[in-house]
């Protein structure tokens, strides 16, 4: 083993060592918990970027394939909602919708890639019992690019596995300049040969829509229901395995990260005026209510705080990269990954 993944490794073990069985509570108390993580993303990038923490991102999914022979593939990225759901895009499935094939780890911050590896001890796996795609998602435009994963059982609460806020109903988007930032395993440079081993993280610029759809950038093929986010020059975006994953905003009233988008498409990777495109969940919140239940959605944010520290939690119930040239060659960050 390489010294780096020794390193790896020891750390884990550590974690266990210093802090037991850190996921094994009830998910009872507020959302946007960060127990185990202090942001550290400046000048970072998930191109050729930088490796979070553990439990940086605590309600980080590794959305993964698992084929007969059982090697798992990291596909797509998602954010624990409740105990037993994932939100994620909806074009992850455009391939397979098939429940056997896909495994769902949380609490992961280093995954294997075309490996049949064991997972590590501080991970929970789960099956998918049902994928819910938007009824108006558009593959050819990415319209409507959402989707819930139900889990068989529920994971369990702790240092590094937590749940994602929503934004609250009814309430502007935080604009800047609030940090947005963005987390997943996907490609580190555009061309790469596979996705990140270890969870990266950046912040990122809103760009607004109008200057998003504008002739020298996506001519009209973003969505009222979209986020464009990146910068002017690029250099700094999601890319192809991070789909599905979150577009993140701090609440300064509460020191708390919301998942205001979900990674969609874009036009490769950090290129010049072709930032990363995110699906809006403000525009979905009836929606993902409708799927998965009011008190799922609607819990409260931590009291306004400087430094939350671990509570407990209300129970709940349970891009293909090429150049684009009119809404015909819109890219979504997605792969099979599979060997």
């Amino acid at each position: 083993m390489r010294r780096t993944g020794v390193l790896r490794q020891a750390l884990l073990l550590s974690l266990v060592g210093n802090f037991g069985a850190l996921d094994e509570g009830p998910c009872d108390g507020p959302c946007g918990l960060r127990p185990r993580a202090k942001i550290k993303s400046e000048n970072s990038r998930i191109l050729g970027g930088k490796d979070t923490r553990p439990g940086a991102w605590p309600w980080m999914v590794s959305m993964q394939l698992i084929t007969n022979s059982g090697q798992r593939s990291h596909v797509c990225g998602g954010s624990l909602l409740a105990p037993t759901w994932v939100l994620t895009a909806a074009h992850c499935f455009k391939n397979t919708r098939d429940l056997t094939q896909w495994r769902l780890v949380v609490g992961a911050w280093e995954v294997q890639w075309a490996a049949a590896a064991t997972l590590g001890p501080l991970e929970q796996e789960r099956k998918a019992v049902h994928i819910l795609l938007h009824e108006q998602y558009n593959s050819w435009t990415e319209n409507n690019d959402i989707a819930l994963v139900e889990m068989n059982e529920p994971v369990h609460c702790g240092y590094l596995v937590q749940i994602a806020c929503l934004p609250r109903p009814s309430e502007d988007p935080v604009k800047d300049p609030e940090p947005w930032i963005i987390a997943g395993w996907g490609y580190k440079e555009e061309n790469a040969s596979k996705p990140a081993a270890v969870l990266q993280e950046a912040e990122v610029k809103i760009i607004s829509l109008e200057t998003c759809n504008g002739t020298e950038w996506y001519q009209g093929s973003i969505h009222s229901s979209n986020l464009c986010a990146g910068y002017p020059e690029g250099k700094i975006d999601t890319c192809q395995g991070d789909s599905g994953g979150p577009l993140m905003c701090k609440d300064r009233s509460s020191n708390t990260f919301v998942v205001t988008g979900i990674t969609s498409w874009g036009t490769g990777c950090g290129r010049v005026k072709r930032p990363g495109v995110y699906t809006s969940t403000e525009s979905f919140l009836e929606w993902i209510m409708s799927k998965i239940g009011v008190n799922a959605v609607l819990d409260d944010m931590p009291s306004p705080v400087k430094n939350p520290t671990l509570m407990s939690r209300r129970g709940r119930p349970g891009r293909r990269v090429a150049p684009k040239s009119g809404i015909s060659f819109i890219r979504a960050k997605w792969s099979p990954f599979l060997p």
